[in-house]
């Protein structure tokens, strides 16, 4: 397999499983595929609770307060301090956590 093909199977399932989170109300992800000539491995991820939007950089402007969709980041609100090319840096409101994350995995408070 190739890279474009691996890229293009991740967004074909993504698509895929969009009736499996209507159906079970749950959130689904796909964690980092590796592969070969022949084959492709990855781990899949149902979490129980909303939907979320999946959302880019563009959906986001500097000062705007976000929460994490991860489990080490649960409960805790975030604030955007700057978007770069690829992630978006936040910082943890009332803590001294800083990060970079992916925007995917951000949703707007």
């Amino acid at each position: 397999m190739t890279s474009t093909e691996v890229k293009n199977f991740r967004v074909d399932f993504e698509n895929a499983v969009t009736e499996l989170q209507k159906k079970y109300g749950v959130n689904i992800s796909t964690g980092t595929i590796r592969y070969t000539d022949s084959e492709l491995r990855f781990k899949v991820t149902a979490r129980k609770g909303k939907v979320a939007p999946k959302l880019t950089k563009e959906a986001f402007q500097v000062g705007d307060k976000v929460k994490i969709n991860h489990k080490s980041a649960n409960g805790k609100e975030w604030l955007v301090e700057k978007i770069m090319s690829k992630n978006i840096r936040v910082s943890e409101i009332g803590g001294i956590g800083m990060v970079r994350v992916s925007p995917s995995l951000l949703e707007k408070l």
